[in-house]
């Protein structure tokens, strides 16, 4: 087992994640830094096949200030990369400054293996035994995995995510209005549509990661400043987050920011949180067991 620092760069279609940590007590990790960026490679790839000079631009810049902060601490650096760079025509646009810069080779993840990785950043802390149902709701991506342990039944990337519906079903609506509820209620139904491929038997609990999943518990929870210890691990009823989708959806983009929402994911609150009542509905749960982590926790070696 290394002491020695590690550090995985997770550049997503909306965010790069950066996590930096070791192996601690168990099979918990020891975390010196876990930043996220929102940069938004991704931005209209789904509809053009390719990617926005300007997002590769700004999602190089944030590259260049990560890798800084993980050079602070002498850590040897894994790049992955998901479904927004899958879906591009164009990816060496990306990967080949990127691995330049970064000085390693960005590894672009199989929809599979992101999956099971969503998966195991949870089932690596969870007793052996205990049945999960984890989902990760991404940008243009989103992974519902089922197993016992480190056991996996069933695993899917399923091809939506917060910024892909959010182009799709509200990419006319102006910033000073709410989007109009036929939107939300044609984007509820392609989220059914698109979960129903994976039929599952019901569970109460359904484990939710990323930025959609923890911004939504730090709103439920009143935070006015995120707070990783109160969220990681935090119940929330089903019934709590449909009202809380509902609320952001009744107000205009610009009326949603607050210090735990930010613009840049202001803007694609509402589809995000949309996936993820689709999720519990289709899982049968009742509760929402939030968890600040995601597959950059799987690849750090313990």
């Amino acid at each position: 087992m290394s002491e020695r620092w590690q550090a995985v760069l997770d550049i997503g279609t909306n965010s790069v994640l950066l996590l930096v940590a070791r192996p601690g007590s168990g099979a918990a990790l020891e975390v010196a830094l876990d930043r996220c960026v929102i940069t938004r490679l991704g931005e209209g790839v789904a509809g053009r096949g390719s990617l926005s000079p300007a997002a590769i631009e700004r999602t190089l810049a944030a590259l260049t200030e990560l890798r800084a902060s993980a050079a602070s601490y002498g850590a040897a650096l894994t790049a992955v990369t998901t479904e927004g760079v899958r879906l591009a025509g164009d990816p060496e646009s990306f990967l080949a400054p990127a691995g330049a810069l970064l000085g390693a080779p960005v590894r672009v993840l199989s929809g599979e293996e992101e999956a099971r990785l969503s998966y195991l950043s949870v089932a690596v802390e969870s007793p052996a035994e205990e049945p999960l149902r984890v989902l990760d709701i991404g940008g243009a991506s989103t992974e519902l995995v089922v197993g016992v342990g480190a056991s996996i039944s069933s695993a899917v990337s399923h091809r939506i995510g917060s910024v892909r519906l959010t182009e799709r079903f509200l990419g006319g609506v102006k910033d000073d209005e709410p989007p109009p509820a036929s939107a939300i209620a044609a984007m509820a139904a392609a989220v059914r549509e698109t979960l129903a491929a994976q039929p599952l038997p019901p569970s109460d609990r359904l484990h939710g990661l990323a930025g959609t999943v923890t911004t939504a518990a730090a709103l439920l929870l009143g935070l006015e400043v995120y707070d990783r210890d109160r969220v990681d691990g935090s119940l929330h009823r089903v019934e709590d987050v449909i009202a809380l989708r509902d609320r952001l959806a009744s107000i205009p983009f610009a009326a949603r920011i607050s210090p735990t929402l930010p613009a840049k994911r202001a803007d694609v609150i509402v589809a995000g949180l949309t996936i993820l009542i689709g999720a519990l509905e289709h899982c049968g749960a009742s509760t929402l067991v939030v968890r600040d982590r995601g597959l950059r926790y799987a690849l750090i070696e313990r």
